[in-house]
């Protein structure tokens, strides 16, 4: 579940609490803030690709809690704050608020870290709704990384497939405190491994596949997986949703600079 809290009118709340994340995470609008994704989706139907076998045509941020009236008006706040920054300040305040919100969130007034229960305040996941949509917008969470460089801040991409956006994926790569990870585009295609930026993730129906393809599988994905969908909801549900989680397997791969390994996230 994702929870949205108000803050002033002009300043929408940037935080939200994706409950299988082990920390705050940022999102925005997917698809609409999500321009490689646009780009793959409309050239598999160019194409006559079946179109269940490209993940973004079954985007979870395009339906269930993402699709909530109160989210959805969160997201696009976000996303409208965002695009006016960059438009009238160069960004300037977007990075402002992120940094300051951020920083509420996770130190004491005295500049040490907070021990937040459901929060591990080392981390901070990016998107996990939306994009990095622009070079200006990367810019952004260049500053943002630099400014709390004792934060480790994981990146899920596709915007690989824009050549131009490479330099500024790899410029933002280049910071010690953060996971680039570029995600793949269809099932059981292996984790993509582009130069400049951590090794990415993947999506498989096929646990042996998987393996067989080199790739971590993701603990928070492989119960319910191996279970099946009948089985997995008979399970208790605070049981599933901490078996569902990073934090529940004690996982933080996603988050660990420099991993040459794929990732394996399985479908179910």
């Amino acid at each position: 579940m994702i929870i949205c809290m108000k803050t002033e009118k002009t300043i929408p709340n940037l935080l939200s609490t994706p409950s299988k994340m082990p920390c705050f995470s940022f999102n925005i609008p997917a698809l609409k803030y999500c321009p490689a994704a646009k780009i793959i989706l409309n050239l598999a139907k160019k194409a006559k690709e079946a179109m269940d076998k490209v993940i973004c045509s079954s985007c979870y941020a395009c339906k269930g809690f993402y699709m909530m009236p109160n989210v959805a008006e969160a997201l696009q706040n976000k996303g409208n704050f965002i695009t006016k920054s960059i438009r009238e300040d160069g960004g300037d305040s977007f990075v402002k608020e992120m940094v300051g919100q951020i920083t509420r969130k996770y130190y004491k007034a005295s500049g040490q870290k907070k021990i937040l229960k459901n929060c591990n305040t080392d981390l901070f996941r990016v998107h996990d709704a939306g994009d990095l949509f622009s070079a200006k917008y990367i810019n952004c969470w260049i500053r943002i990384c630099e400014a709390l460089p004792d934060i480790r801040f994981w990146f899920p991409t596709r915007e690989y497939v824009r050549p131009d956006q490479m330099p500024y994926l790899q410029q933002l790569a280049l910071l010690p405190n953060t996971s680039v990870k570029p995600s793949a585009l269809r099932l059981d295609e292996p984790a993509p491994q582009i130069k400049g930026i951590d090794a990415g993730t993947a999506v498989y129906t096929s646990e042996e596949k998987a393996l067989e393809d080199n790739h971590y599988i993701c603990p928070a994905t492989i119960h319910a997986f191996r279970m099946g969908r009948k089985e997995w909801r008979k399970v208790d549900k605070k049981e599933r949703a901490t078996l569902s989680s990073c934090a529940g397997n004690g996982c933080k791969l996603c988050f660990i600079k420099g991993c040459k390994k794929g990732i394996a996230y399985m479908a179910h």
